[in-house]
Formats: structure tokens, C-alpha cells, sequence
């Protein structure tokens, strides 16, 4: 039996980007371009690093199918999911770092997670002797959140191997997931590995709870990042931070805003309308932001201001600066 968390319709799960970025980095070695990761992701390549940046969740699970399928190793995603517990996932370093004991890190990530985009919590039980550690995914969640399980399980394995040091017994941990394909015998014998629903489980000796955190040096060429605490965002607000990393890009329209935010064209509308917005509406509050402070701010030639903003060409953007101002961006300078 397994459990989903219920979701609101209008506002899809996201998970900060800073998720994938030791997919990122293993994939950029691996000399994949980084505007090859940005298409595949959806974002501007100058928002993959951005661990403020949230995308909806069920596009990242289907990143990390993507990188099972083109790079040939289904087992990818368990083994990042093992560096990234010996340091490899910059956001999480100090609060591995501040816990004492394995239970006391379990509860933090509890925690921490509660505050991530609703994608998934995590539950920690204790039944005398066992210890149950649950990832619960939202409702919602795509059949490609098996790969994201999958990360989840070379993490935490490798996380309670680390802690348990000499007292390591694979045979005493029990790994329920849903493709029990993407787990290595070397993470865990076949016999630990049971085939389940949507989310992750691992069963194992409560007496590990009281062992010791193992302390993490991140790599040298890793950020000192913390995670980013996600407050819930309205769709508006969804929409508009979209709309801000991308305003650049004149074929931004309705169908790549839509997926963006984890929508369907027509409920992104649907949804919009009931808070009182539009679409273009919304896009034309942040150009217009964004176009006085510029033309104020810069000294930065009307053409490229206008570029920046997707607008086609300077006499659109003239255009539309003399509506919001009622004057053109040169004379608005001058009356600086």
C-alpha cells in the first residue's frame, strides 16, 4: 500500500532547481552543452544555477528519465543519489552537517522538506526495533517520479551505510520503490530491493537512528548554498517569476508559460481569469518594470532594451513606453 499527498488542481508540486544540479554537473563532464540542459529543463541557461528557481515537479522527474534514456545507465540516478550523500549536493551539506545523529538528520530533512514545494514529504516512524523512513510523493506525481525514488534510495542507503560504518549489514535493510531496475546489487543485494507504488521506503534497524552523523566535506569546486526555504506561491506570482527569467525570449507564449507552471493552456487561463489576471496582462506589468528601470537605470540603447524585453523591434517597444509614460524612452531620459 502506498500513499499520495492530496494537491490542489491550480497549483501543481514544484521542486527547486537546485535538485538537479549534480546532474548538471555530471552531465556538463560529460560534455553535454549547457543550452542542451536548459531546453531539456525548460529555463534560460542563466536560471540552472539559481537554486531560488522552482520548476514544476513532474518536469523534473522527466529530466531524470531523460538522463536514465540518453546516457544508456538506468542505475544513474541511485548512484548521483550516492555522491550527493558523500557532499555532492551542495544545499544540503550543512544540514548534514549540523545534525548529531542519523535520527536527528531524519528529522531535519522531515522538516525541511515540508517547506520544499509540496512535492513530497517525509515521515519517520519507529515500530520497537524497526525504523521506517518514508518518501511520500504528491498526487499527481507522473509515472517518471520512479526515477527521482530511485535518487532518494542511493542517497539514504548510502547516507545509513556511512553512519553504520563496521556495523553494516545490507541484508538487514529493506528498499520498496517502484522499479526496482534502477537500484544496483552494489547499493543493495536484490533480496532488499521490493518492487512497490509511487515513492520510496526503507525499512531498517531502528538502532542505526542513535548512530553518529558522518561529517561531510563537500567538494572544493561545490557552492556554499543552504536550501532555499519555498513558501507557497500563487499562480500569478508563478507565472510572473516565469515570465521575469524568460522575457527575452520572443516566442515566450501562452503553450511554454503553460508548461512551465505545470498546466494546461487552457486551465493556466482558466485559473488566471478567476484571480482576476490575464496573461498579458501579467506580461505587460513586468515589461513595463522592467523597461522604466532600465531606460532610469542604464544607459543602455533603445534597440537592446527592446530585445531584452522580446519585443521584434524598437518601434513596438516605443510604442508601448509612450502608453505606459506618455513619452518615448529618449525624451523620458532627458526629462531625468
Amino acid at each position: 500500500m502506498w500513499y499520495q499527498i492530496p494537491m490542489p488542481d491550480s497549483l501543481p508540486a514544484t521542486m527547486s532547481v537546485a535538485f538537479l544540479h549534480p546532474f548538471f554537473d555530471e552531465l556538463l563532464h560529460r560534455g553535454v552543452s549547457q543550452s542542451l540542459l536548459a531546453a531539456r529543463i525548460s529555463l534560460p541557461e542563466s536560471s540552472l544555477f539559481d537554486p531560488t528557481v522552482t520548476v514544476p515537479a513532474n518536469s523534473v522527474y522527466a529530466f531524470l528519465k531523460w538522463v536514465a534514456d540518453s546516457t544508456g545507465d538506468a542505475l544513474i540516478c541511485a548512484s548521483i543519489g550516492q555522491h550527493m550523500a558523500k557532499g555532492a549536493w551542495a544545499p544540503l551539506v550543512p544540514l548534514m552537517n549540523s545534525a548529531t545523529t542519523v535520527g536527528d538528520f531524519f528529522q531535519k530533512f522531515s522538516q525541511m522538506s515540508s517547506e520544499q514545494g509540496k512535492a513530497a514529504i517525509y515521515k519517520l516512524e519507529v515500530e520497537g526495533a524497526v525504523a521506517l523512513w518514508r518518501l511520500v510523493r504528491a498526487k499527481g506525481a507522473s509515472a517518471d517520479a520512479a526515477f527521482a525514488d530511485a535518487v532518494a534510495a542511493g542517497y539514504f542507503v548510502d547516507l545509513l551505510k556511512s553512519a553504520a560504518r563496521h556495523d553494516w549489514d545490507a541484508s538487514k535493510i529493506i528498499a520498496v520503490l517502484p522499479d526496482t531496475k534502477l537500484v544496483s546489487h552494489d547499493l543493495l543485494p536484490s533480496t532488499s530491493v521490493l518492487s512497490g507504488g509511487t515513492g520510496l521506503t526503507l525499512r531498517f534497524p531502528s538502532a542505526f537512528l542513535g548512530f553518529d552523523m558522518p561529517r561531510i566535506s563537500p567538494a572544493n569546486d561545490q557552492p556554499e548554498l543552504t536550501v532555499v526555504s519555498m513558501q507557497e506561491t500563487t499562480l500569478p506570482e508563478q507565472v510572473r517569476q516565469l515570465i521575469q527569467r524568460s522575457i527575452s525570449d520572443p516566442n515566450l507564449g501562452l503553450d511554454s508559460i503553460a508548461k512551465g507552471v505545470g498546466l494546461s493552456s487552457w486551465k493556466l487561463q482558466s485559473q488566471l481569469k478567476e484571480n482576476g489576471m490575464s496573461l498579458s496582462e501579467i506580461r505587460e506589468e513586468v515589461r513595463k518594470k522592467q523597461a522604466i528601470a532600465q531606460v532610469t537605470e542604464t544607459t543602455d540603447t533603445v534597440g537592446s532594451i527592446a530585445t531584452g524585453l522580446g519585443y521584434s523591434n524598437s518601434s513596438n517597444f516605443t510604442r508601448a513606453f509612450r502608453g505606459w509614460t506618455g513619452k518615448s524612452p529618449r525624451d523620458y531620459r532627458k526629462s531625468l
